[in-house]
Protein backbone atom coordinates (compact mmCIF):
# COMPACT_ATOMS: atom_id res chain seq x y z
CA UNK A 1 0.00 0.00 0.00
CA UNK A 2 1.47 3.61 -0.93
CA UNK A 3 1.81 6.04 1.92
CA UNK A 4 -0.93 8.64 2.36
CA UNK A 5 1.31 11.41 1.33
CA UNK A 6 2.56 9.75 -2.00
CA UNK A 7 -0.98 9.19 -3.32
CA UNK A 8 -1.76 12.83 -2.09
CA UNK A 9 1.19 14.27 -3.68
CA UNK A 10 -0.16 12.34 -7.07
CA UNK A 11 -3.83 13.49 -7.30
CA UNK A 12 -3.20 17.07 -5.89
CA UNK A 13 -4.20 19.88 -6.50
CA UNK A 14 -8.04 19.47 -6.93
CA UNK A 15 -11.09 20.86 -6.47
CA UNK A 16 -14.23 19.49 -5.27
CA UNK A 17 -17.78 20.95 -5.95
CA UNK A 18 -21.74 20.20 -4.08
CA UNK A 19 -24.36 21.82 -4.86
CA UNK A 20 -23.68 24.85 -2.49
CA UNK A 21 -20.02 24.30 -1.92
CA UNK A 22 -16.53 24.88 -3.57
CA UNK A 23 -14.05 22.66 -2.15
CA UNK A 24 -10.18 23.89 -3.65
CA UNK A 25 -6.84 23.79 -2.11
CA UNK A 26 -6.14 26.28 0.89
CA UNK A 27 -4.31 29.63 -0.20
CA UNK A 28 -1.80 32.10 1.38
CA UNK A 29 -5.38 34.69 1.07
CA UNK A 30 -6.52 32.46 3.38
CA UNK A 31 -4.73 33.46 6.29
CA UNK A 32 -7.22 35.37 8.26
CA UNK A 33 -9.61 32.38 7.87
CA UNK A 34 -7.10 30.13 8.91
CA UNK A 35 -6.10 32.33 12.00
CA UNK A 36 -10.12 33.08 12.69
CA UNK A 37 -11.08 29.32 12.94
CA UNK A 38 -7.84 28.51 14.96
CA UNK A 39 -8.31 31.47 17.75
CA UNK A 40 -12.27 30.94 18.04
CA UNK A 41 -13.52 29.62 21.29
CA UNK A 42 -16.42 27.82 19.87
CA UNK A 43 -14.71 26.19 17.21
CA UNK A 44 -11.60 25.08 19.69
CA UNK A 45 -13.75 23.64 22.26
CA UNK A 46 -13.29 20.20 21.39
CA UNK A 47 -10.10 20.72 19.69
CA UNK A 48 -7.92 21.92 22.96
CA UNK A 49 -9.09 25.17 22.74
CA UNK A 50 -7.55 28.34 20.69
CA UNK A 51 -3.76 28.23 19.39
CA UNK A 52 -0.79 30.24 19.87
CA UNK A 53 -0.10 33.02 17.53
CA UNK A 54 3.40 31.22 16.72
CA UNK A 55 0.97 28.10 16.14
CA UNK A 56 -1.39 30.13 14.05
CA UNK A 57 1.35 31.80 12.05
CA UNK A 58 3.05 27.75 11.07
CA UNK A 59 0.07 26.54 10.22
CA UNK A 60 -1.12 29.68 7.72
CA UNK A 61 2.24 28.77 6.37
CA UNK A 62 1.76 25.01 6.02
CA UNK A 63 -1.63 24.50 4.96
CA UNK A 64 -1.19 26.95 1.90
CA UNK A 65 1.28 24.31 0.64
CA UNK A 66 -0.56 21.15 2.15
CA UNK A 67 -1.48 18.42 -0.44
CA UNK A 68 -5.01 17.86 1.08
CA UNK A 69 -6.39 20.81 2.78
CA UNK A 70 -9.06 22.57 1.40
CA UNK A 71 -10.54 25.65 2.22
CA UNK A 72 -14.59 25.18 1.98
CA UNK A 73 -16.15 27.86 0.10
CA UNK A 74 -19.63 28.86 0.00
CA UNK A 75 -21.03 29.31 -3.46
CA UNK A 76 -23.68 32.03 -2.93
CA UNK A 77 -21.37 34.41 -1.78
CA UNK A 78 -17.94 33.26 -2.24
CA UNK A 79 -16.90 33.50 1.09
CA UNK A 80 -14.27 30.59 3.19
CA UNK A 81 -16.29 29.14 5.81
CA UNK A 82 -14.11 26.78 6.37
CA UNK A 83 -11.41 24.05 6.15
CA UNK A 84 -11.51 19.97 5.15
CA UNK A 85 -7.64 18.74 5.57
CA UNK A 86 -7.35 15.09 4.56
CA UNK A 87 -3.72 13.70 5.40
CA UNK A 88 -1.73 11.01 7.11
CA UNK A 89 -3.05 9.73 10.36
CA UNK A 90 -0.07 10.08 13.11
CA UNK A 91 -1.68 7.48 14.62
CA UNK A 92 -1.07 4.92 12.26
CA UNK A 93 1.30 4.26 9.35
CA UNK A 94 -0.59 3.85 6.28
CA UNK A 95 -3.93 5.28 7.36
CA UNK A 96 -5.72 8.71 5.95
CA UNK A 97 -8.01 11.37 8.30
CA UNK A 98 -10.29 14.06 7.80
CA UNK A 99 -10.42 16.60 9.86
CA UNK A 100 -12.89 19.58 9.80
CA UNK A 101 -13.23 23.28 11.05
CA UNK A 102 -16.28 25.71 10.28
CA UNK A 103 -16.87 29.16 11.16
CA UNK A 104 -19.60 29.38 13.65
CA UNK A 105 -21.71 31.59 11.29
CA UNK A 106 -21.65 28.65 8.93
CA UNK A 107 -22.87 26.41 11.58
CA UNK A 108 -26.98 24.78 11.61
CA UNK A 109 -27.12 24.82 7.69
CA UNK A 110 -25.43 21.34 6.92
CA UNK A 111 -22.50 22.73 5.23
CA UNK A 112 -19.97 21.18 7.29
CA UNK A 113 -22.06 17.51 6.10
CA UNK A 114 -21.79 18.71 3.03
CA UNK A 115 -18.18 19.44 2.68
CA UNK A 116 -16.74 16.07 4.71
CA UNK A 117 -19.06 14.04 2.80
CA UNK A 118 -17.78 15.77 -0.46
CA UNK A 119 -14.02 15.09 0.88
CA UNK A 120 -14.71 11.12 2.11
CA UNK A 121 -15.85 10.55 -1.29
CA UNK A 122 -13.22 11.72 -3.25
CA UNK A 123 -11.29 9.63 -0.79
CA UNK A 124 -12.42 6.61 -0.81
CA UNK A 125 -14.42 6.13 -4.38
CA UNK A 126 -12.18 8.67 -6.30
CA UNK A 127 -8.28 7.75 -5.23
CA UNK A 128 -6.77 4.79 -6.09
CA UNK A 129 -4.90 3.22 -3.75
CA UNK A 130 -5.91 5.97 -1.21
CA UNK A 131 -6.23 2.88 1.74
CA UNK A 132 -8.17 3.33 4.97
CA UNK A 133 -9.80 6.82 6.02
CA UNK A 134 -10.62 8.02 9.88
CA UNK A 135 -12.30 10.69 11.11
CA UNK A 136 -11.29 11.34 15.15
CA UNK A 137 -13.16 13.40 17.25
CA UNK A 138 -14.23 14.67 21.03
CA UNK A 139 -16.73 11.45 22.41
CA UNK A 140 -18.45 14.11 24.48
CA UNK A 141 -19.34 16.41 20.42
CA UNK A 142 -22.37 15.12 20.10
CA UNK A 143 -22.31 17.67 17.06
CA UNK A 144 -19.67 16.46 15.27
CA UNK A 145 -20.76 12.68 15.98
CA UNK A 146 -24.06 13.16 14.70
CA UNK A 147 -22.49 14.92 11.32
CA UNK A 148 -20.27 11.74 10.68
CA UNK A 149 -22.87 9.24 10.82
CA UNK A 150 -25.08 11.56 9.01
CA UNK A 151 -22.96 10.92 6.11
CA UNK A 152 -22.79 7.02 7.25
CA UNK A 153 -19.64 6.87 8.81
CA UNK A 154 -19.52 4.59 12.04
CA UNK A 155 -17.99 3.91 15.29
CA UNK A 156 -14.78 1.17 15.22
CA UNK A 157 -12.77 2.39 18.17
CA UNK A 158 -12.29 4.72 21.21
CA UNK A 159 -9.69 5.86 22.56
CA UNK A 160 -7.91 8.57 25.07
CA UNK A 161 -6.29 11.53 23.43
CA UNK A 162 -5.62 15.43 24.42
CA UNK A 163 -7.36 14.48 27.67
CA UNK A 164 -10.08 13.21 26.54
CA UNK A 165 -11.91 10.20 25.16
CA UNK A 166 -12.50 10.10 21.65
CA UNK A 167 -14.27 8.32 19.21
CA UNK A 168 -12.97 6.92 15.84
CA UNK A 169 -15.40 7.00 13.13
CA UNK A 170 -14.62 4.91 9.29
CA UNK A 171 -16.76 4.60 6.12
CA UNK A 172 -19.02 1.86 6.96
CA UNK A 173 -19.24 -1.15 4.57
CA UNK A 174 -16.32 0.19 2.31
CA UNK A 175 -13.03 -2.08 1.92
CA UNK A 176 -11.36 0.97 3.56
CA UNK A 177 -13.48 -0.54 6.69
CA UNK A 178 -11.92 -4.03 5.91
CA UNK A 179 -8.82 -2.62 5.80
CA UNK A 180 -8.95 -0.60 8.76
CA UNK A 181 -9.75 -3.73 10.87
CA UNK A 182 -6.90 -5.37 9.19
CA UNK A 183 -4.55 -2.81 10.15
CA UNK A 184 -5.73 -2.39 13.57
CA UNK A 185 -4.89 -6.07 13.77
CA UNK A 186 -1.41 -6.34 12.78
CA UNK A 187 -0.82 -3.36 15.55
CA UNK A 188 -2.33 -5.63 18.51
CA UNK A 189 0.33 -8.22 17.11
CA UNK A 190 3.23 -5.94 17.17
CA UNK A 191 1.69 -4.12 21.00
CA UNK A 192 2.13 -7.64 21.92
CA UNK A 193 5.28 -8.67 20.56
CA UNK A 194 6.93 -5.34 22.57
CA UNK A 195 5.34 -6.04 25.41
CA UNK A 196 7.11 -9.76 25.28
CA UNK A 197 10.25 -7.62 24.55
CA UNK A 198 9.63 -5.10 27.31
CA UNK A 199 9.06 -7.69 29.61
CA UNK A 200 12.45 -9.57 29.46
CA UNK A 201 14.48 -5.88 29.23
CA UNK A 202 12.43 -4.58 32.55
CA UNK A 203 15.54 -6.47 34.55
CA UNK A 204 18.10 -4.05 33.44
CA UNK A 205 19.52 -1.36 35.79
CA UNK A 206 18.84 1.56 33.64
CA UNK A 207 14.73 0.48 33.08
CA UNK A 208 15.19 -0.29 37.08
CA UNK A 209 16.24 2.93 38.23
CA UNK A 210 13.33 4.82 35.72
CA UNK A 211 10.62 6.03 38.29
CA UNK A 212 7.37 5.48 36.73
CA UNK A 213 6.97 9.78 36.58
CA UNK A 214 9.78 11.32 34.27
CA UNK A 215 8.71 14.43 35.76
CA UNK A 216 10.27 13.10 38.90
CA UNK A 217 13.60 13.33 37.51
CA UNK A 218 15.84 16.13 38.58
CA UNK A 219 17.31 18.35 35.25
CA UNK A 220 20.94 16.32 36.18
CA UNK A 221 19.45 12.97 35.54
CA UNK A 222 17.54 13.58 32.70
CA UNK A 223 21.26 15.09 30.81
CA UNK A 224 22.58 11.86 31.46
CA UNK A 225 19.64 10.45 29.42
CA UNK A 226 20.02 9.77 25.53
CA UNK A 227 17.86 12.41 24.36
CA UNK A 228 16.92 10.16 21.10
CA UNK A 229 13.44 8.82 20.21
CA UNK A 230 14.15 5.39 18.93
CA UNK A 231 12.11 3.00 18.00
CA UNK A 232 8.35 2.17 17.20
CA UNK A 233 7.11 3.28 21.10
CA UNK A 234 9.94 5.44 21.49
CA UNK A 235 9.45 8.34 24.15
CA UNK A 236 12.72 8.27 25.89
CA UNK A 237 15.71 6.20 25.89
CA UNK A 238 16.38 4.08 29.12
CA UNK A 239 20.38 3.89 28.29
CA UNK A 240 22.81 6.67 29.01
CA UNK A 241 23.88 9.37 26.41
CA UNK A 242 26.65 8.65 23.49
CA UNK A 243 25.68 4.67 23.69
CA UNK A 244 24.68 2.57 21.09
CA UNK A 245 20.47 2.81 20.55
CA UNK A 246 19.51 -0.51 21.19
CA UNK A 247 17.55 -0.23 24.62
CA UNK A 248 14.59 1.66 24.54
CA UNK A 249 11.38 2.50 26.68
CA UNK A 250 8.28 3.53 26.19
CA UNK A 251 4.66 3.78 27.19
CA UNK A 252 2.38 0.67 26.42
CA UNK A 253 -1.27 1.21 25.59
CA UNK A 254 -2.36 0.39 28.99
CA UNK A 255 0.22 3.56 30.17
CA UNK A 256 2.64 1.17 31.93
CA UNK A 257 6.37 1.65 31.09
CA UNK A 258 7.66 -1.25 28.82
CA UNK A 259 11.58 -1.84 27.44
CA UNK A 260 12.88 -3.51 24.66
CA UNK A 261 15.93 -4.28 22.79
CA UNK A 262 16.29 -3.52 18.67
CA UNK A 263 19.70 -6.25 18.65
CA UNK A 264 17.63 -9.31 18.99
CA UNK A 265 14.61 -10.91 18.10
CA UNK A 266 12.40 -12.16 21.05
CA UNK A 267 9.70 -12.29 19.47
Amino acid sequence: MESVDTVLDRVWPAQLRTDRLLLRPVTREDGPLVSELLTDDRVRAHLGGPVTEDRVAARQAAYSTMAGAFTVVRVADERPVGLVIIGADHRCEGRAEVSYQLLPAAWGEGLGREAVAAAVSWWTDAVPGGGPLVAVTQKANTASRRMLEAIGMTVVDELDEHGARQCLYTPAGDQDDSDLRWVRLLAERRDAVERRRGSQARATAAGQNLPDDLAALTPEELARLCPARHGAYGRICARMADHTPDLHLGRAQDGAWIAWLTTADTS
